[in-house]
C-alpha cells in the first residue's frame, strides 16, 4: 500500500464533496469521499489533527507537504474545538456523521491534554464565558481526560469519556445559556427540564446513531449519586465515567462566573467537592486536585515579593506552581515577563487576584507556546 500524503486545509473546499477519503496522523478515517464540509470550524479542526489522503489521488497535483508549526498553540486548538463543538451540539438532529465528528473532537481533546496540559488548563480560566454551555462541556472533557490519564485509563475508554463529557448537557444547551445569565432561581418548568436532560440527552444521542454504551450511560447517569439521591432515576451505583464527569462538571461550574454569583477559586471548589462527598470518599476529586494543583495555570496571583503575575505551569507541589510575573510591586509592567518558582519563599503565592483586577493585558497565546 502506498504512503498517505499530507494536504493543506485550503485544498478542501467548503460546500463541495471531498474527492478522497481523509485520514489523520494516526491513520484514523476522519471523513469519507463525497462528504461535504459546510463549516470553517470543520476545516480548522481537520488542520489541527493533520489531513492525509492516499497518495495516488495526488499524482500530477501541486500539493505541498503540510508544514508543521514550530510550536503548539493550545489556545488556537481550544478555539477550533469550541467552534466545532458549538455547531455539533446545536445541530445534532441534522448533522451528518455526528458520531465520527464527535470522536474526532475527543481525539483532539486528548492531543491537547497530552501536548499542552498547562495551556489547556489556562484556556479554561482565561477564555471568556459568553458561550458558557459549550465552554463548560469542553472544560469538563479536558478535566476528565487529565484525571483519566493520571488514573491510567486506556485510550479507548478515555475517548468514550471525552465524548460523554462534551455531550452531557446536549438536551439543555439553550436552557443552560439562559440560566447562566438568569439572576433568579430556576422556575418549576426549568427544574423539570433540568431533571430530565440526562435521559433526554441519551435519547438524542441514540437518535443520532450513537451505540457506544459507555458513552451513553455516562451521559444518562452523570447526575446520579453513589447511594442514591441523584437524578433522573435515583440509581445507587453510577459508573466510574459518570462519577468522574460529575466531579469535573461540579468543579468547572464553581470556578466559572455566573450572573448571580462570582466564581470561586480552584482551592475553594476543590474543598467543596470533598465536603459534598460526605462519607463516600471521592477518589476522582482527590485525583483532580493532584492533577491540576491548588493554583491551576491561568490563575492570576500576588507573590510574597509584591509582584503580580499569572500561573504558567504546575510544579512538583500542588501549592507551588511556576508563575510568570508581569508587574513589579509598584504596579509597573515588566517589558520582559519574569519566571518565578513559587516553591522559593521569596516568590510564594500570597493571594489569588481576580482577573478583572489585573491592570495589564494578558496575552495567553504568547505565554503558552
Amino acid at each position: 500500500m502506498e504512503m498517505r500524503q499530507p494536504v493543506e486545509a485550503n485544498q478542501l473546499e467548503l460546500g463541495k464533496p471531498l474527492p478522497w477519503d481523509v485520514y489523520d496522523t494516526q491513520n484514523n478515517l476522519l471523513l469519507r469521499k463525497g462528504y461535504v464540509i459546510t463549516r470553517e470550524s470543520q476545516l480548522q479542526v481537520l488542520a489541527a489533527r493533520g489531513i492525509f489522503v492516499d497518495s495516488p489521488f495526488l499524482r500530477g497535483s501541486n500539493t505541498a507537504r503540510r508544514i508543521e508549526p514550530s510550536s503548539y498553540d493550545a489556545f488556537r486548538v481550544w478555539d477550533y474545538i469550541l467552534d466545532e463543538l458549538d455547531a455539533l451540539l446545536r445541530n445534532v438532529r441534522v448533522e451528518p456523521d455526528f458520531q465520527r465528528q464527535l470522536l474526532g473532537l475527543a481525539r483532539l481533546v486528548q492531543q491537547l491534554a497530552e501536548r499542552s496540559p498547562d495551556g489547556a488548563l489556562a484556556a479554561m480560566i482565561l477564555t471568556d464565558q459568553r458561550r458558557y454551555p459549550i465552554i463548560h462541556s469542553l472544560h469538563t472533557a479536558v478535566l476528565c481526560e487529565l484525571v483519566a490519564r493520571r488514573l491510567e485509563w486506556q485510550a479507548e475508554r478515555r475517548t468514550s469519556l471525552a465524548c460523554a463529557a462534551m455531550t452531557m448537557n446536549l438536551a439543555m444547551v439553550e436552557l443552560q445559556q439562559l440560566l447562566c445569565s438568569q439572576r433568579r432561581a430556576p422556575s418549576p418548568e426549568q427544574r423539570r427540564e433540568i431533571q430530565r436532560h440526562p435521559s433526554l440527552g441519551e435519547e438524542m444521542l441514540r437518535g443520532a446513531g450513537i451505540t457506544d454504551e459507555t458513552w451513553l450511560a455516562a451521559v444518562r447517569d452523570h447526575h446520579e449519586r453513589v447511594g442514591g439521591g441523584g437524578y433522573p432515576f435515583g440509581i445507587t451505583a453510577p459508573g466510574e465515567e459518570a462519577r468522574l464527569i460529575q466531579t469535573a462538571d461540579i468543579f468547572s461550574a464553581k470556578v466559572s462566573p455566573r450572573a448571580a454569583r462570582a466564581p470561586v477559586t480552584s482551592a475553594e471548589a476543590a474543598r467543596s467537592l470533598f465536603i459534598d462527598s460526605g462519607n463516600e470518599p471521592n477518589v476522582f476529586a482527590a485525583a483532580l486536585v493532584k492533577e491540576i494543583g491548588i493554583f491551576p495555570p491561568g490563575t492570576c496571583v500576588a507573590l510574597a515579593n509584591g509582584e503580580t503575575g499569572i500561573v504558567h505551569s504546575r510544579g512538583k507541589l500542588a501549592n507551588a506552581p511556576m508563575v510568570i510575573s508581569l508587574a513589579s510591586s509598584t504596579g509597573l509592567s515588566y517589558g520582559q515577563p519574569l519566571r518565578r518558582d513559587t516553591s522559593n519563599k521569596e516568590f510564594e503565592i500570597r493571594a489569588v487576584v481576580p482577573r478583572d483586577k489585573m491592570r495589564f493585558r494578558i496575552r495567553p497565546e504568547q505565554l503558552w507556546r
